[in-house]
């Protein structure tokens, strides 16, 4: 594929010191990531044929969270939401900025490609029941960068469902990057089959959508997958840019006011959609930093409340950067748990 005009993305930050190819490479590789948590990963699944109209069942009969009154609507989010410490403008400004970033992903299959462990372990690998069926299932992730593609040289015309049903399909779009978990999109066949909606912030929120296009990194020890999505829609490009930037921005000014604080508040943020509904803003504590490989990766575990369709969600560790740790599942005992990426000090 011809080279990306415009890249604003996580990947310009690499030369910094953020990430680099090579650590996600080496992600991709398959290295070990052990000490794998254990525990109920949190996918929505539904019922096949029954769609959307299964989500709102699901949250209304939550067993894990009954009543939701640990997560707060991202539209009513108010600075006494946060401890004490931390209800300062620049607080909510960061939580506000990586709320327009996260996104309700939706799959509409199941790939037939799914193991049927958890590598080293007898846990089953979620979903692997429905393996080559269409039922739906829903996640959470966060658009990480945005990159122009223009006609040239070996290109393609814009890839989306639109596109490629039609006479005329553009020859101007974007790729989206968006990370979530690996056991939400787990590969290209999947990530054929998923739409991120943009923006659902709750239920009168206009349906804007970018569509999975391919998975470009993934690791399934470290539960992370790095889900390319496109659009042509030049306003969507344009907004998601603008967040991007912000978001960055903003997580640089919460590091350097934050950062001596960061091992002792322990503080952990958490913006999903919570059984596929609206969007929803959790806020706890870290309990468990676990070093994996060769100490450039970890895990966590955290009192942040989750549900069925977190799974994939970043996890904000105050004072860690631009960390991407998805959301992978829940611990019994009631702690949740992170899939694998890098504690990047900005």
């Amino acid at each position: 594929m011809a080279s990306g005009e415009d890249s604003l993305d996580d990947h310009n930050s690499m030369a910094s010191g953020e990430d680099s190819l090579d650590d996600h490479n080496s992600m991709a590789s398959g290295k070990d990531l052990s000490t794998y948590f254990t525990g109920t990963h949190e996918v929505q699944e539904c019922l096949e044929g029954q769609g959307e109209v299964d989500l709102h069942t699901h949250l209304a009969n939550c067993e894990k969270n009954p009543g939701h009154t640990k997560f707060i609507p991202v539209s009513k989010l108010k600075l006494r939401h946060f401890p004490s410490r931390y209800r300062k403008k620049v607080m909510f400004a960061l939580t506000k900025a990586l709320a327009d970033l996260t996104v309700r992903i939706a799959v509409k299959l199941t790939s037939p490609d799914r193991p049927e462990f958890v590598r080293g372990t007898k846990d089953p690998y979620p979903c692997y029941n429905t393996r080559g069926q269409i039922p739906l299932r829903t996640g959470t992730g966060r658009v990480v960068g945005v990159i122009k593609y223009t006609e040239g040289k070996g290109y393609r015309t814009c890839p989306c469902p639109e596109c490629d049903h039609s006479d005329t399909p553009s020859k101007v779009w974007w790729k989206v990057g968006v990370v979530t978990a690996r056991h939400v999109v787990f590969d290209e066949s999947e990530a054929r089959q998923s739409s991120c909606r943009l923006w659902f912030d709750d239920d009168k929120s206009p349906v804007v959508k970018i569509y999975g296009w391919e998975v470009d990194l993934s690791n399934t020890e470290g539960d992370k997958c790095w889900l390319s999505c496109v659009t042509h829609d030049v306003d969507v490009a344009d907004k998601l840019k603008e967040m991007v930037r912000r978001y960055q921005g903003l997580c640089d000014k919460v590091e350097d006011k934050y950062k001596s604080r960061r091992d002792v508040d322990k503080l952990t943020i958490i913006v999903s959609h919570p059984h596929g509904c609206c969007k929803q803003v959790s806020v706890g504590h870290w309990v468990d930093r676990q070093v994996v490989e060769d100490g450039r990766w970890t895990r966590y575990t955290y009192t942040t409340s989750t549900c069925p369709g977190s799974s994939g969600a970043m996890v904000y560790i105050l004072g860690w950067g631009w960390s991407r740790h998805p959301h992978s599942g829940a611990k019994s005992g009631g702690l949740n748990y992170s899939g694998v990426d890098g504690d990047w000090e900005l």
